[in-house]
């Protein structure tokens, strides 16, 4: 066949030379959207029986909906679930329908309204109902584990965990990382032909990731340090008598410290050569390609979990100290100021893993 017959094939089947990926279905969407019905669906049960999800009487969420029956809670995250659903399934069929050539590719304002909304539907829901407690479970989970081997305090720590309210954010935190990247991976596709725009290609990528990386591991470092100089006996922007005296224990916050000390350097590996293949000295994997998702699915989940933890982090604090506390505030600034800054470091450690996926979009499954 010659240039002139494949180029009147083309223009008869518009849709036939794009790649595999924009001719096919476009899966995440719809995984996402019945992930996302799944979800609103248990959350409408709850609220229709009078039951929390994200909170319950015997567990109140300390969230932006904190205060709100929680039968009413479980009502705006079914009604959330139900649009993010919605707009997966839309998106999706447009998507589709770019790639087998049956509609233009390119934007219009309603594949723009869909590329916005469903994510920022989809985070604010995360972002109001849910608490600090899926993260802190994600810190303290491995020595809760370890100690209850050996004492029974962890054991009735273990046993005491709210499973349903911890579950349910958990399965939020899944909904909204399933969206945000269904929703990339659908406006990818709607570009059709079009390549991507210069500063999503993997040099600019590079650029932009390494700003985003510093920042991510920045603000963990910061409260590793806060914690480990108070366990030294430096109460740097701490008062510890007072928290002593309401029966507090700074060694806890060792165990948190350690953990974000691990996170930061993970985030690293996110513009290092070794978060793209195993140090050579790894047994077993040593030299080879680490899988895309190996990393973006640990970095995504902790994104997931950082944002509602801010939040309530700043909704705890503003509501206990006021307006009239802030010298409170200022003098207590490294135990409560610096998770203030939590948001920012879930932004920016979403953002570091996405500059890292569109680096390794040729092997990647969730971009490419």
């Amino acid at each position: 066949m010659d240039t002139t017959e494949i180029t009147s094939s083309r223009r008869a089947h518009p849709g036939a030379d794009l790649p595999e990926r924009l001719r096919r279905p476009t899966r995440w969407t719809t995984v996402g959207a019945a992930l996302a019905a799944a979800g609103g669906l248990g959350a409408l049960i709850a609220g229709l029986t009078g039951h929390g999800t994200t909170s319950s009487e015997a567990y109140p969420s300390v969230s932006l909906t904190m205060g709100l029956p929680v039968a009413h809670v479980s009502l705006l995250l079914a009604a959330a679930a139900a649009l993010v659903s919605a707009g997966l399934l839309a998106l999706g069929a447009i998507a589709r329908a770019v790639g087998r050539g049956r509609a233009p590719a390119g934007r219009t304002p309603a594949r723009t309204v869909l590329a916005v909304g469903i994510p920022a539907i989809a985070v604010g829901a995360l972002m109001t109902t849910c608490d600090a407690n899926p993260l802190a479970l994600a810190g303290y989970l491995p020595a809760v584990l370890i100690g209850s081997v050996f004492s029974a305090h962890w054991r009735e720590i273990l046993v005491s965990m709210p499973a349903v309210e911890l579950g349910s954010q958990l399965v939020l935190a899944a909904v909204v990382i399933v969206a945000v990247v269904a929703t990339l991976r659908a406006v990818d596709a709607l570009r059709g032909h079009e390549p991507l725009p210069d500063w999503q290609q993997p040099a600019a990528a590079a650029r932009w990731g390494r700003t985003a990386v510093a920042v991510a591991v920045a603000i963990p470092l910061l409260y590793a340090v806060t914690r480990i100089l108070w366990v030294l006996g430096f109460p740097i922007g701490f008062d510890a008598e007072a928290y002593a005296a309401t029966g507090g224990d700074v060694n806890n916050g060792l165990i948190l410290a350690v953990g974000a000390l691990v996170g930061a350097v993970l985030t690293i590996g996110l513009v290092r050569p070794w978060g793209e293949r195993f140090w050579p000295w790894f047994p077993g994997l040593g030299g080879r390609r680490v899988p895309v998702g190996l990393a973006v699915v640990p970095a995504s989940i902790v994104a997931a979990l950082i944002l509602p933890a801010g939040v309530s982090m700043i909704v705890a604090t503003t509501g206990q100290l006021g307006i009239a506390s802030i010298g409170e505030l200022m003098d207590n600034w490294a135990a409560l100021g610096v998770t203030f800054l939590w948001p920012i470091w879930s932004l920016a450690l979403a953002v570091a893993t996405w500059a890292y996926a569109l680096r390794r979009r040729q092997d990647s499954v969730l971009v490419a």
